[in-house]
């Protein structure tokens, strides 16, 4: 389990890196011309002909990047469903260019090689009853095996020749020697980033992260429902620094249009949430968590840019994607520890006795035959 859990978070931690890279003709736009991009109703409907009207659209993310297109998505899953391809009813993503309203690329995200990364990561490709319970209690016990390995690592004396053990890999050491090194050094090295990644990751596992459900509702009296545009242009008044935004389409008749105004392209902490009404399009709600002054909502806030790492920038990516790969290792060495124990190798000095009995008895035996 921790095998797997640590090589997709590792391969995760730098998705959206690699996307820019590899999806780079659907991520952005050709060319940036000089009129301004079409209204959002003009291409929200584009999206819907191209995804299909029994597809029903959940949500936009809307770059103010120049370069960026806009993607919308239409996602509908089945929480009973065992197994990765009964938990998606349909997972479709369109990418539009902004200005033209031409579609760039149509994609079934279900298919895509991060989503399926990421399903194994979180539920094991298993589904939400199973993959869940097994990804949250194994995380538990992960938590625990580190704390328990502190306690092993712990040098009884703090003295030069102990700490340089507990502190540096011999590598030119005998290869069981090498293992248990690679096992006790490097998993101190990187203790405390997973216990972070462990504690972010059972925070969503225990939906300590998920939000409350709102007491703000749409006035279901109106039955014409406000522009998208209009609501997105009241949000950029809002916020007119925005990196990006998404754009949540209400679930419900009685459901709010919810934007996140993501200040920032790196931090996911760095928001403010809109709720407006789908019908009148008023604002009705603006909340900014890290302004909060309760520690726990800024915790929340925080809690997957913790985990990945990315509250720290690139040395934290980097952090979480190593201590990411050492803890796939932990698993290894520490089975080949457990296999090799009691097989203690004979000193030179101990063979050379040890054969020397057993000419002995050899010796003894061919007299007594003759």
């Amino acid at each position: 389990m921790v095998l797997i859990l640590g090589l997709t978070g590792a391969i995760y931690t730098f998705s959206d890196d690699i996307k820019d890279i590899v999806y780079k003709d659907r991520r952005y736009v050709s060319t940036v011309p000089n009129h301004k991009r079409l209204p959002l109703d003009t291409l929200l409907g584009i999206a819907r002909q191209s995804l299909g009207e029994k597809h029903k659209i959940t949500r936009a993310e809307l770059s103010q990047d120049p370069t960026r297109s806009y993607m919308f998505r239409a996602f509908k899953i089945n929480k009973d469903g065992t197994g990765y391809w009964n938990y998606y009813q349909y997972y479709l993503k369109v990418y539009i260019d902004p200005y033209t309203g031409k579609v760039l690329f149509k994609e079934d995200a279900s298919k895509e090689f991060f989503t399926i990364v990421l399903a194994l990561h979180m539920n094991l490709l298993l589904g939400d009853g199973i993959g869940h319970f097994i990804v949250q209690w194994s995380t538990v016990c992960f938590g625990l095996l580190l704390l328990s390995g502190l306690v092993l690592w712990w040098p009884k004396k703090w003295k030069r020749k102990q700490l340089k053990q507990n502190f540096a890999v011999k590598w030119n050491s005998k290869f069981k020697r090498l293992n248990y090194d690679l096992h006790n050094v490097l998993g101190f090295y990187v203790l405390f980033p997973l216990l972070i990644i462990a504690l972010t990751g059972l925070a969503w596992s225990f939906k300590l992260t998920t939000d409350k459900k709102s007491k703000v509702l749409s006035d279901t009296t109106l039955t014409t429902k406000a522009s998208a545009n209009q609501i997105l242009t009241q949000a950029l008044a809002k916020s007119p620094k925005t990196a990006y935004f998404l754009y949540n389409f209400p679930a419900t008749k009685s459901g709010t249009v919810n934007l996140s105004a993501y200040q920032s392209n790196t931090h996911l902490y760095d928001r403010l949430q809109y709720r407006f009404d789908q019908y009148n399009g008023k604002l009705i709600q603006t909340s900014n968590p890290m302004a909060s002054t309760a520690l726990s909502a800024k915790l929340v806030a925080l809690n997957y840019d913790l985990h990945t790492g990315s509250a720290l920038g690139l040395f934290g990516k980097l952090l979480a994607f190593f201590a990411s790969l050492i803890a796939a290792t932990l698993p290894v060495t520490g089975l080949i520890i457990w296999l090799k124990k009691g097989k203690k190798t004979e000193k030179p000095q101990q063979k050379h006795t040890a054969n020397k009995i057993k000419q002995t008895k050899a010796s003894k035996s061919i007299v007594t035959i003759y």
